[in-house]
C-alpha cells in the first residue's frame, strides 16, 4: 500500500473508529498514532508551500488618475508601484475621497477594494494568480508570509483560461516557485489540502490560512447554458474542466493552491466558478492538467495564448462529435476531414462530446500538429490525421507583455481570424486563403508610407508563401534592402506587390 493511499484509509477508519463507542486502550493508541501521521503529512506539505503563497490585494480607485499614477493606454498592464506624495499645504485642494495613504497598499491597515491569493512560479518574481482577481486593476500589491511584499505588473492575463501571471517590480530574495504537478491522476474521494486568503485573513502579514476536504468530482462545467454564437466569450470552464471540491472557495481564495496530501501542487482555488445557484458547501479548482500546464507555460513567458481552431461544424443533437460542416481551406479541410466524418479523439484524449473537442483543440494551442482520430463516413475505418492548427477566435480580455515589435512598421495575425468574424459568417466565400492579417501598422513606418492597412492579408515575403505569423517573421528576418509583399484584395483572388525598400 502506497503511503497516500495509507493515509487516505487510515483517516476513514479514523472517522469510523470515532464515531463509535469504543475504549478499549489499543484502539485509542492505534487511532492517536494514525492521527498523528496525517497531520504530520498536512504539516509538511503545508510548512513546503506556505512561502510561496501569497496575498494580493487590488485597488481600482479612481484616485490614481489625479496623483498621475496610472498605466498608459498602450501599456496595460504596466501598473507600476505607487509611493504617496506629500500633501502640498500652501493651496487648498478638494478633498480625496479616501486618504492618500489609503491608496498606498503596501500599507498593512490599507484596506483594499478587493483581494486574492497568488502562488510564485517563477523565483525571479512571477505569481500566478486568476484572471478575474486582477481584472481592471488599477494597482497591485502582492504580500507573502512574513510581511514581505511588492507592488506588482501584470506580466500576462487570459480571459479565456481566468488566468493571469503579475510580475513583482521589487526583488524579493529567496522566492521559491511552487512546483507545479500534475492533476490527471487525481481521483474522486481523495483528500486534499487547500492554502488561501480568505477574507482578510492575510493582509496584514501575508500568512495564507489552511483548509482541507475531498476531492467530489472532475471535469465539472461552469454552467450549461451557452449558444454557438457565444462562443467567443466563452471561459474553459464551460467545457467541463473544473474539479469540484467538497469545501467552500471563499472570497480572496481565488488563485490558492490545491495540493494533495503529499504536498503536490495540482489545482488553483476559483470562487466564482461555481453553477449559478449551486450548494454553497462546494467549492471549484481549476486542474493543473496538461492543458492548463501548457496555457500557463505562455503565461509566464508573458505572450498571448493563442488557441488552437480546426474549422468544423458538429452536427446538432449528435451526442458524438459527428462532423457537419467542413470549412473550405480550414486546417480541417487541408488534413482530410470530410463532413460525416466522427472525431472520437484528440491528441490520444477521447472526445465523445463537442465541448471536449474545443477543450482539446483549443489548448493543443494554434501553429502545433493536432493528431486527430476520425472513423470515416464511408467504411467506418478508423484513421489518424495531422492537422495544423490555425488561431481561434476569442473575445475575452488579453494582456501580453512580451509581444512581437513591428517589423518595417508591420504586425501580422492568423489570417482564421477574418473566417470567425463575425461569428459564423465566412466572408470570404470560399475561405480565407493561405496568408497572414495584418494586425497593425505603426503610423509614419515604412508600411504606413505604402498605405498597408490593417485587416489586408499578406500571402508572401518575396517568394516566400507565409500561412502563420511565425512564418511572416521568419521570412522577414531574412529581408536586407527591400522586399515584394504580395497582398490578397477581400475577393480572393486579385492580388497586388507592395514592396517596401528599407533605405
Amino acid at each position: 500500500m502506497s503511503f497516500a493511499l495509507f493515509k487516505n484509509v487510515a483517516l476513514g477508519f479514523f472517522l469510523v473508529c470515532s464515531s463509535m463507542l469504543l475504549f478499549e486502550p489499543g484502539l485509542h493508541a492505534f487511532q492517536d498514532n494514525l492521527i498523528g501521521q496525517l497531520e504530520n503529512a498536512v504539516k509538511k506539505a503545508v510548512a513546503s508551500a506556505e512561502p510561496s503563497v501569497g496575498c494580493i490585494l487590488v485597488s481600482r480607485s479612481p484616485q490614481y488618475k489625479e496623483l498621475g499614477a496610472v498605466p498608459l493606454d498602450n501599456m496595460p498592464g504596466k501598473l507600476g508601484g505607487f509611493v504617496p506624495p506629500i500633501e502640498q499645504q500652501k493651496r487648498p485642494r478638494k478633498a480625496l475621497e479616501k486618504p492618500r495613504s489609503s491608496l498606498d497598499l503596501s500599507d498593512p491597515e490599507t484596506y483594499p477594494d478587493s483581494f486574492g491569493t497568488g502562488v510564485v512560479v517563477d523565483s525571479s518574481g512571477l505569481i500566478l494568480t486568476m484572471a478575474h482577481v486582477v481584472k481592471d486593476a488599477v494597482k497591485i500589491y502582492v504580500r507573502f508570509p512574513g510581511g514581505k511584499g511588492s507592488y506588482a505588473d501584470i506580466h500576462a492575463l487570459d480571459g479565456r483560461s481566468d488566468l493571469a501571471v503579475l510580475r513583482l517590480i521589487e526583488k524579493i530574495p529567496d522566492l521559491k516557485p511552487l512546483k507545479i504537478g500534475d492533476a490527471s491522476n487525481l481521483k474522486k474521494g481523495q483528500f486534499l489540502i487547500h492554502l488561501s486568503n480568505p477574507y482578510a485573513s492575510g493582509f496584514y502579514d501575508g500568512s495564507p490560512s489552511v483548509g482541507w476536504g475531498m476531492l467530489s468530482n472532475l471535469r465539472r462545467k461552469w454552467n450549461n447554458q451557452t449558444a454557438d454564437a457565444d462562443r467567443t466569450q466563452v471561459p474553459l470552464y464551460q467545457y467541463g474542466t473544473l474539479l469540484q471540491l467538497n469545501t467552500v472557495v471563499k472570497p480572496g481564495a481565488s488563485g490558492g493552491a490545491l495540493l494533495t496530501m503529499d504536498g503536490s501542487w495540482v489545482g488553483i482555488l476559483a470562487s466564482i466558478a461555481g453553477w449559478p445557484g449551486a450548494d454553497s458547501s462546494e467549492g471549484y479548482a481549476v486542474p493543473l492538467d496538461i492543458n492548463h500546464r501548457k496555457i500557463i507555460e505562455v503565461l509566464i513567458k508573458g505572450e498571448e495564448v493563442e488557441y488552437g481552431f480546426l474549422g468544423v461544424q458538429m452536427a446538432a443533437g449528435v451526442r458524438n462529435v459527428k462532423v457537419a460542416q467542413v470549412s473550405e481551406r480550414s486546417p480541417a479541410f487541408r488534413a482530410g476531414i470530410y463532413q460525416g466524418d466522427t472525431i472520437v479523439a484528440i491528441n490520444g484524449q477521447v472526445v465523445d462530446t463537442p465541448d471536449d473537442l474545443f477543450l482539446h483543440i483549443g489548448s493543443t494551442l494554434a501553429g502545433n500538429i493536432a493528431q486527430v482520430e476520425v472513423v470515416g463516413v464511408v467504411g467506418n475505418q478508423t484513421r489518424v490525421v495531422q492537422v495544423k492548427l490555425a488561431k481561434y477566435l476569442s473575445s475575452l480580455p488579453v494582456i501580453a507583455s512580451n509581444q512581437r515589435a513591428p517589423v518595417l512598421g508591420i504586425t501580422v495575425d492568423y489570417s482564421s481570424l477574418l473566417a470567425q468574424r463575425p461569428f459564423g459568417v465566412n466572408q470570404w466565400g470560399r475561405g480565407v486563403p493561405d496568408s497572414v492579417l495584418i494586425k497593425d501598422v505603426l503610423p509614419g513606418s515604412l508600411a504606413d508610407i505604402a498605405k498597408l492597412q490593417s485587416g489586408k492579408l499578406i500571402s508572401r515575403v518575396d517568394n516566400t508563401p507565409v500561412s502563420s505569423p511565425a512564418e511572416f517573421y521568419k521570412a522577414m528576418a531574412k529581408v536586407i534592402d527591400s522586399v515584394a509583399l504580395t497582398i490578397i484584395q477581400t475577393d480572393g483572388v486579385q492580388q497586388e506587390v507592395v514592396v517596401l525598400k528599407k533605405n
